[in-house]
């Protein structure tokens, strides 16, 4: 019998929500993919509603997760990323029962049919990632406090945000503890930790990467997160603390899917919003399709300059033609 796929995502308590906004999302624009995949969770401090609202969204199969070695848990990096960015690692072992896996951050909204990238990548070298987008950081080096000398350091970065794994990836049945115990070994020089550790597996383990276009984990360092009249986008994903869905601006569609998660029973996010979000939703700019998910000037001035610019071509010009 053939063997499914697999969509996979990684999540505490205090996530819950932005979990729940992905899973309503990937069951509205992706029923391909689900009607193919089981849906796995790893997490850690769930209660007892949080595991009820997530299967009243979708029957989920949810594994409580656990760090596989020992080490310094009070480091830097499992307080600023949690232990469960580290879960991408335990999708190795999963391969033995599902073909491919996509593991998917959950500060996403999925706005497109994922069963696209089953279909096309893969298939050639068993791993599949997008290249980082962030301006000026766009090479391996960013992962790390000091360079690793032994490791090309020249390479492009792969945002490890959206990765697909598959059961043909070369010595597989190795992976899972290399990441592991690199992790530990090199904690104290790591700065994106997960990310800097699967890019040097790759090296590691001659493994190719198959790169997947940026419209499967498009990111706020990228243009057409901005561009409203984009219909192609599959993963929209607002990595990095200071941009998120439900701090940095104001997007509409992610405030849809989360007034859904809570008239399921869902926990309100505590509030710390930035203030251009205070500002849209106080004066209810939100109503003009200007301020929907326009970039913050505060945090990103010259972003916001060029939505102010370019905005009239964009949404006049353009759409008259």
């Amino acid at each position: 019998m053939d063997k499914k796929n697999a969509l996979v995502f990684a999540c505490d308590h205090n996530f819950v929500f932005t979990l729940a906004v992905a899973l309503i999302s990937l069951k509205d624009n992706s029923p391909k993919a689900l009607e193919n995949s089981d849906v796995i969770i790893f997490y850690q401090g769930f209660t007892e509603k949080d595991k009820e609202i997530i299967n009243k969204i979708y029957n989920c199969r949810l594994i409580e997760y656990k760090f596989a070695v020992n080490t310094n848990f009070e480091h830097e990096n499992f307080k600023k990323f949690t232990q469960l960015t580290f879960a991408r690692y335990d999708l190795f072992p999963l391969l033995d029962e599902y073909k491919k896996a996509l593991y998917i951050d959950v500060d996403v909204m999925i706005t497109g049919e994922l069963q696209w990238i089953f279909d096309n990548f893969g298939d050639k070298s068993g791993i599949a990632m997008c290249e980082d987008t962030q301006k000026g950081l766009t090479k391996i080096t960013k992962n790390f406090i000091k360079p690793m000398n032994e490791y090309d350091m020249t390479v492009p970065c792969y945002n490890a945000g959206v990765t697909l794994y598959c059961d043909n990836i070369k010595n597989r049945e190795n992976l899972r503890m290399w990441c592991y115990e690199k992790t530990a070994l090199w904690l104290e020089n790591l700065v994106c930790p997960d990310q800097g550790v699967v890019n040097i597996m790759l090296q590691e383990f001659n493994i190719e990467i198959e790169v997947m276009p940026d419209i499967c984990n498009c990111t706020p360092s990228n243009d057409k997160y901005y561009d409203k009249s984009r219909k192609d986008i599959l993963i929209y994903h607002c990595a990095g603390g200071g941009v998120r869905f439900w701090r940095y601006s104001y997007n509409a569609q992610w405030e849809k899917y989360y007034a859904e998660y809570l008239s399921l029973g869902g926990e309100e996010y505590v509030n710390n919003d930035k203030p251009w979000r205070k500002f849209i939703k106080k004066y209810k700019l939100y109503k003009y399709d200007f301020f929907e998910r326009s970039p913050n000037p505060n945090v990103h001035f010259g972003r916001f300059m060029k939505y102010l610019i370019t905005y009239p071509y964009y949404y006049f010009f353009k759409r008259a033609k």
